[in-house]
């Protein structure tokens, strides 16, 4: 492999009703393209940048840190988009890494709000080796300790030398796999950019309660009520309208979170535990 990391990172101007920590888009991207190469100082990276309606001021952001190698072992390009849109960039990025999946060991897909721990990057692709392990997100989500949990069932822990990992169902649409999984799960991966939510993404992919008929038919029924969010609709609805019969019979992949984050997805719904306590990193 010639690289071992190929990332597709999407920047877009507009500032999320739910983004935290910056009132002006500019800033927040000056301050993740920082944290981002902070991260990846010294790993063999292959980065492209999907500039999706930006004017050239974002575009200058990048160039000044990782153009004409100013990150040690990053190679930089940009593609650029005409606003079209979460889902279609989305799209492209799958584009650009189906492109480079023969030429780096881990592909990452990569959104403009993430604050990043220092050794993020290596902790993802040191536990990407272990065995059963498909996906990594850097992200320790606050549905995890938040949301009804249906029933109870074991989760397994495991240690490694960056921190503690668990296998989780859903996640956000940063996330990171090797070479091999996204050329064996490219299809149920395409899902996100022809619509529905991340939620979808990931049912189709891990299968998390999608078999367990009770488990749907109660978190309906606390949705109906108010009680919970729309995660059970993604897993009733949305993962079999997007997915089809390849919920049924692909394989299940298994993805896995960390505790304590990795980094911070600066969005309101999205803080992990302990933020308060991460406030160095924003």
């Amino acid at each position: 492999m010639k690289y071992e990391l190929a990332i597709a990172h999407r920047v877009c101007p507009a500032l999320a009703k739910v983004a935290v920590a910056y009132d002006n888009k500019l800033d927040m991207v000056k301050a993740t393209a920082r944290s981002l190469a902070d991260a990846l100082n010294g790993i063999h990276t292959k980065l492209v940048v999907i500039f999706d309606g930006c004017d050239e001021t974002y575009e200058n952001v990048f160039e000044e840190i990782f153009g004409k190698g100013h990150v040690d072992g990053v190679c930089y390009e940009c593609v650029r988009t005409s606003a079209i849109g979460n889902h279609a960039t989305y799209a492209r990025q799958h584009e650009i890494l189906s492109a480079l999946v023969d030429e780096a060991e881990n592909l990452y897909f990569s959104e403009d709000d993430y604050i990043y721990r220092r050794d993020a990057f290596r902790a993802m692709m040191d536990f990407l080796k272990e065995s059963g392990v498909d996906f990594v997100t850097p992200l320790d989500h606050p549905d995890r300790y938040s949301h009804f949990i249906p029933e109870s069932r074991k989760v397994e822990i495991r240690v490694s030398d960056y921190c503690h990992w668990r296998e989780v169902g859903t996640t956000c649409c940063t996330f990171m796999t090797t070479s091999r999984i996204f050329r064996s799960a490219h299809r149920l991966l395409e899902c996100y950019g022809r619509g529905g939510c991340d939620g979808t993404l990931w049912l189709g992919l891990t299968k998390d309660y999608v078999f367990h008929v009770h488990v749907i038919l109660w978190m309906l029924l606390r949705y109906m009520m108010g009680l919970d969010n729309t995660w059970a609709k993604c897993i009733a609805v949305s993962a079999w309208k997007y997915h089809n019969v390849e919920l049924l019979f692909s394989r299940r992949y298994h993805l896995w979170g960390p505790m304590p984050t990795l980094a911070v997805h600066l969005a309101k719904r999205s803080l992990p535990p302990f933020s308060k306590r991460l406030a160095p990193m924003v």
